[in-house]
C-alpha cells in the first residue's frame, strides 16, 4: 500500500481505539460520531489485516497485533504533536496509565528480576500490564521496531545497530550446584572431581540460560553429561534427588537453594562473569513511558539481594 493513501486521521482514530478499547468511548474522546469511528476501525482492519478489537462477552479486547501497536502509535502521536504544534509530549503518569509493556528476557532474569518488577508495579502502577517474552535471536530487531520495549539478558556482542542503546545492570559469576548432602560437592572441588560428576546441561536454544555450559565446553574441560534439561528451572529438581551437578550463575543458585535443600560449590577453574544488560531503541529513548520503565528495571535490580557490582544507565 502506498503511504500517500493513508489518512493521518486514521492514526488519531487508532490511538483512541487502542487507549479506550471501545468504539463509543474512542469516538467521544476525539469528537467523532460512533458511525465515523466504526468506519475508521473498518479501514484500519483492512490496512493491518487484523481485527484489532474483538468482542469478548460484554467487553472489547485488543488482539495481540493491536497490543504490539500501542508503543509505536504512542510515539507517532507524540511526534505528530511536536511536528504540527510544537507541543512537548504529555507527561506519563504510571499511577493512572493502563499501558502494556513488553520485555524480552531469559529464564535466569525472569527468576531474579520479575518478582521485584511485579511488586513495584502492583504497588505504584496497578493498571499497567507487563508481558514477559522469551529472549531470542529476533529480540534486537523487535526492540528496534518497537514490538518490545526492552530486552534484558547477556549480550556478549557489542556490535549492535546504531539505533540500539545498551546499559549494563549487574554482573554475576558461575558456581556449581548440587544437593545439600552430596558427599563430594562442597567447598572448592578439584578438576578431577568436577569432571567425574554426572552433569546436567541446558543446551543452547537460541536463548542464553545455558551460557555457563557453553563456556565450560569452550575450554575443553572434560565432563560426563548425564542429562540435558529443556530449561534452567528444572535444574534444582534434577540435582536435589541425585548426585548430579549443574553449572549455573551464583544468584540463580542462591534462589534455588532458598527453595530446596541444595547448595553451591566453587568451580576448579575461572569462567568469564555474566554481564546482565538491557537494550532499548534510540528512537524511543526520550519517550517518558519507556524512560520510566527503564528506571523501574534499574530500581528493581537495586532491590535484589547480594547484587555485587551494579551499574546504572
Amino acid at each position: 500500500m502506498n503511504l500517500s493513501a493513508i489518512d493521518v486521521n486514521l492514526i488519531v482514530a487508532l490511538d483512541a481505539l487502542l487507549r479506550e478499547r471501545s468504539v463509543t468511548r474512542a469516538a467521544r474522546s476525539v469528537g467523532l460520531s460512533q458511525p465515523a469511528m466504526s468506519h475508521a476501525l473498518m479501514r484500519l482492519r483492512e490496512i493491518f489485516s487484523d481485527p484489532l478489537l474483538l468482542r469478548i462477552g460484554r467487553q472489547m479486547a485488543l488482539t495481540t497485533r493491536a497490543e504490539a501497536l500501542i508503543p509505536q502509535v504512542a510515539t507517532v502521536m507524540q511526534e505528530l504533536s511536536v511536528l504540527f504544534f510544537g507541543v512537548p509530549p504529555p507527561p506519563f503518569d504510571p499511577a493512572t496509565s493502563a499501558r502494556t509493556f513488553r520485555i524480552a528476557t531469559t529464564e535466569y532474569v525472569d527468576l531474579l528480576l520479575a518478582p521485584k518488577l511485579t511488586a513495584t508495579l502492583s504497588e505504584s502502577s496497578p493498571k499497567i500490564a507487563l508481558h514477559l517474552l522469551p529472549l531470542d535471536e529476533r529480540s534486537v530487531d523487535a526492540v528496534r521496531s518497537g514490538d518490545i520495549d526492552l530486552a534484558i539478558g547477556v549480550f556478549p556482542d557489542d556490535d549492535f545497530p546504531a539505533d540500539v542503546r545498551r546499559a549494563d545492570l549487574v554482573e554475576d559469576r558461575f558456581v556449581g550446584l548440587a544437593r545439600a548432602s552430596h558427599p563430594k560437592a562442597r567447598g572448592r572441588v578439584d578438576l578431577e572431581t568436577y569432571s567425574s560428576f554426572g552433569h546436567v546441561l541446558v543446551p543452547g536454544r537460541g536463548a542464553q540460560d545455558g551460557i555457563g555450559d557453553a563456556l565450560v565446553a569452550k575450554r575443553d574441560i572434560p565432563r560426563r553429561v548425564a542429562m540435558t534439561a529443556p530449561h534452567v528451572f528444572l535444574l534444582p529438581h534434577l540435582v536435589v534427588g541425585s548426585d548430579l551437578v549443574a553449572t549455573v550463575g551464583a544468584r540463580i543458585g542462591r534462589a534455588f537453594s532458598s527453595l530446596l535443600p541444595i547448595r553451591e560449590f566453587e568451580l576448579p577453574f575461572e569462567l568469564p562473569p555474566i554481564e546482565i544488560s538491557m537494550l532499548w531503541s534510540n528512537r524511543t529513548h526520550d519517550e517518558p513511558a519507556r524512560a520510566w520503565l527503564r528506571g523501574v528495571v534499574v530500581d528493581a535490580v537495586s532491590q535484589m539481594q547480594d547484587l555485587g557490582r551494579r551499574r546504572r544507565a
